[in-house]
């Protein structure tokens, strides 16, 4: 059974979320960035219950995820603060000085956050190299006041149970919310996935905005119309959002387009 391992691996961890208990260092970084000025297992328990309720299939499924890890492991609310704060720190997120722009974007909406996070693990823990995983566990574990197998523990029900529970579709929602939260860390989907197709995405998406702005720039020099090089920018935003999510080689089209389009509409500007 689960919750025995676990009794054993905690070495009695002191009152979950009981009354007057004392949170561990990264515990009260999650409340901190969550708000929470209370009971956190309330609301650890609310946020749960309304993401389940949600009509967003992939966010009552992070939900359920979140609330099987609570019953399968007995630990109530440290269950998903660990995954929450594991998911963080893949994120790009130590935990060590809370942003205020961290927080006023999960205060706006938690519930992506937390999907974001579950979304991280999922994705991002097996990019890690042994000595990044050695090295987040180990924080973490310190600053949580649990165990590192504990930890990995949790980290493979979440992979297995999010591979149960999401379809394709689904995890490519996830993959979103990664990238949404990532950026409020200065990185991006490909830093936290590593794969291949997430890396030209990222890329794609960077043309796109750089492309936007050239051309913008390009025509402004050429004297256009704002009507006429709105257009065109909006052409560019087009084919790239197209792609963005699509196959490597889709992405990678893009990619290359976007650069040829910028470099055509230069060389039309008129000479001195």
């Amino acid at each position: 059974m689960v919750i025995g391992v676990v009794a054993a691996l905690t070495g009695g961890v002191a009152a979950l979320g009981g009354v007057g208990a004392t949170l561990s260092p990264i515990a009260m970084a999650v409340g901190k960035l969550y708000g929470i000025g209370g009971d956190i297992n309330g609301f650890i328990d609310a946020h749960v219950t309304l993401m389940k309720e949600s009509d967003s299939e992939v966010v009552s499924r992070t939900g359920s995820i979140l609330e099987a890890a609570k019953f399968g492991f007995g630990l109530g609310y440290l269950s998903s603060v660990t995954v929450i704060a594991t998911g963080q720190y893949l994120l790009g997120n130590t935990l060590a000085a809370v942003s205020a722009v961290a927080t006023a974007a999960t205060l706006t909406n938690p519930v992506a956050m937390t999907c974001a996070a579950v979304g991280a693990i999922l994705y991002g823990w097996a990019a890690l190299k042994d000595d990044e995983r050695r090295s987040i566990l180990e924080t973490l574990a310190s600053g949580l006041q649990i165990g590192v197998e504990l930890i990995k523990a949790m980290v493979d029900f979440v992979i297995r149970t999010a591979g149960e529970l999401m379809d394709a579709k689904l995890l490519k929602q996830l993959k979103q919310y990664i990238a949404d939260k990532a950026a409020l860390f200065g990185r991006s989907l490909a830093d936290v996935t590593h794969l291949t197709v997430d890396v030209l995405s990222s890329a794609a998406a960077s043309v796109m905005r750089q492309s936007q702005v050239a051309y913008a720039e390009t025509a402004r020099l050429a004297g256009e119309t704002s009507e006429k090089v709105g257009s065109a920018v909006t052409e560019i935003a087009k084919v790239a959002g197209d792609a963005i999510g699509a196959s490597g080689d889709a992405a990678w089209k893009v990619v290359e387009g976007g650069k040829d389009l910028v470099r055509r509409r230069r060389d039309d500007l008129p000479s001195d």
